[in-house]
């Protein structure tokens, strides 16, 4: 059970103010069960641009990290400006390993992704 326990008394998690506070304010907690589509961290991506403009320069390949970006423990995730031709992501985007889903009927997404590639030859395993 998520209890906590509050002068003695035993309590749902996040039904005193004390859980409360430890949440995180820039995310909207839904019900169980209730998928919500990625805002790419718009919140992080407005925080990174004013740090920037605040500082007088331009915005760089890693002000702006995303939550899953962050999460990922094999830094598989990548986020950045697909217009800077030096930038990490556009490096990535230029793999030949790279493609859209749904490229086929010319859905022009923003999300790319990487093919996995499985080394399969009988001369490794010797």
């Amino acid at each position: 059970a998520n209890e906590v326990e509050v002068n003695g008394e035993s309590l749902p998690f996040g039904a005193d103010n004390l859980t409360r506070m430890v949440l995180n304010p820039d995310v909207t907690v839904r019900s169980r069960g209730v998928i919500e589509k990625c805002s790419f961290c718009v919140q992080r991506i407005q925080e990174g641009k004013l740090t920037a403009k605040r500082e007088g320069r331009r915005l760089a390949d890693n002000d702006i990290k995303t939550a899953c970006q962050t999460a990922c423990p094999t830094g598989a995730i990548v986020f950045g400006d697909s217009n800077n031709k030096e930038g990490t992501a556009t490096k990535k985007m230029d793999n030949p390993l790279n493609y859209l889903a749904l490229e086929e009927i010319n859905v022009r997404s923003s999300v790319t992704y990487q093919a996995k590639v499985n080394n399969r030859s009988e001369e490794l395993d010797a």
